[in-house]
């Protein structure tokens, strides 16, 4: 049997230039010219996540392009691939990558190539499937926070971070979760190198600061930072001012501050003139005041007069160490010259007096760090003490301590300049008393200090 088409059903076939005659081959002669058959061959080279890379070898071609489709679509022609798609080279082999797939995909590559004269090739085809996704978490890391006075700053770095987010509570608050930072938490550039500042804290509170990192795969863990911000600025002391264990201090005008322990009120501020004391032994480059105690130094259950606080010095030999001027504000300087004289450590068998007024009062009540730590207060610290005592009387009625005790008679650490004498003091409602007395008498101790 035999077909005959006729001429008008051939028109279409060569306009798509798809006609081949059943006997064409890759160098097939029609009407006497030789006519190149186009082709173009599609290998697999590379698979990643989100891309594929392929190899087309085009012959006899003046034009190839090529489709990438998920493998679920329909297959295109040639002429859909060549309308298309991709412009590839048709003079030689290469390789191309196909980028912004998804993970774990069946894909096809198709290409097709066209000839000079517009014969266009067979649909090539190759199948490849795309990597499975690797999760790659974020990461934060934290500086150390810097504190200034009400305001914070920071600086931190991200990897493979799409956005970061901060938040800083009070320590005593729950830490938060991932998700909650990502929802309330301030946002962090995921570009920058400058400081984030942080303002509006409060004085004296603990913080934590938190953040974290979030991409497509999920987010960082949470990184946290603890800073804190220090005391509230002291106004300068003032006669009559509540002196606490911390080392710092409030108007005596008010009521002593709740969870605060006071151990002291101030009698004079700044430093004083008739004083050989080198506070810088303490630690301390300028003195802000000096602090009376509120209360003598007593061993507890015993009345005074019952325990030994008389000999603030060692023997007759140890004196002559201590100042003896009786306007001098020595105390500190006068209560390390006997430590030096009984050979560094006081006790009560040596030093008494000077013995009571500083290590012995200091296991019961602590001196702050930035202070000079109790002594046994000179002759001229206890005539500004009298000078001012109803306004420091008063600060220590509030204080809950007792005020020095008229009639007695209290040590002082200033030495008469007779010899084996010093001198004590009564401070009582009417006059200031000063007495040179024996070494061996029984007399009480308030001790101070200098801050």
């Amino acid at each position: 049997m035999s077909f005959r088409l006729a001429a008008g059903m051939l028109a279409p076939f060569a306009a798509a230039g798809l006609l081949a005659s059943c006997e064409e081959t890759p160098e097939n002669q029609t009407g006497g010219e030789d006519r190149q058959v186009p082709s173009v061959t599609v290998t697999a080279v590379q698979a990643g996540e989100t891309y594929l890379t392929f190899n087309l070898s085009p012959v006899n071609s003046a034009e190839v392009r090529y489709l990438v489709l998920p493998a679920s679509d329909q297959a295109p022609d040639a002429m859909s691939v060549m309308s298309g798609g991709k412009e590839a080279d048709p003079a030689e082999s290469g390789d191309y990558t196909e980028d912004g797939l998804v993970p774990s995909t069946d894909y096809v590559i198709f290409a097709a190539a066209r000839n000079p004269e517009g014969l266009t090739s067979l649909v090539a085809k190759t199948e490849m499937t795309t990597a499975a996704h690797v999760p790659v978490y974020p990461e934060i890391t934290l500086s150390s926070v810097i504190v200034d006075d009400l305001t914070a700053s920071f600086t931190y770095t991200l990897e493979s971070a799409e956005s970061a987010y901060y938040l800083y509570l009070p320590a005593s608050e729950t830490a938060p979760s991932a998700e909650d930072l990502s929802d309330g938490g301030m946002v962090l550039p995921t570009e920058t190198s400058e400081p984030v500042v942080i303002e509006g804290l409060s004085y004296s509170t603990s913080y934590v600061l938190y953040a974290v990192a979030k991409n497509a795969d999920g987010y960082s863990a949470v990184a946290s930072e603890p800073f804190e911000t220090g005391a509230a600025p002291l106004d300068p002391p003032e006669v009559g001012d509540f002196y606490y264990s911390d080392g710092t201090w409030s108007p005596g005008s008010d009521a002593p501050f709740s969870g605060k322990t006071v151990i002291g009120v101030v009698f004079k501020t700044g430093a004083a003139e008739s004083d050989l004391s080198d506070y810088s032994q303490a630690g301390i480059e300028e003195i802000k005041g000096f602090v009376v105690a509120i209360g003598d130094s007593e061993v507890p259950g015993e009345d005074i007069f019952d325990i030994p606080v008389r000999n603030f010095v060692f023997s007759e030999s140890a004196l002559g160490v201590t100042s003896t001027d009786e306007n001098d504000f020595s105390g500190y300087y006068n209560t390390l010259k006997i430590r030096e004289a009984v050979g560094g450590t006081l006790s009560d068998d040596n030093a008494e007096a000077a013995y009571m007024a500083a290590d012995y009062y200091e296991l019961s009540v602590p001196a702050p760090e930035t202070s000079t730590g109790w002594y046994l207060p000179s002759l001229g610290q206890w005539r500004v003490i009298y000078d001012v005592k109803d306004i420091v009387y008063a600060s220590i009625e509030e204080a809950g301590g007792s005020a020095v005790y008229d009639y007695d008679s209290y040590w002082s650490s200033t030495e008469s300049a007779s010899g084996s004498r010093a001198y004590s003091v009564q401070l009582t409602s009417s006059e200031f008393r000063t007495e040179v007395v024996n070494i061996s008498r029984l007399w009480r101790v308030r001790p101070v200090l200098a801050f």
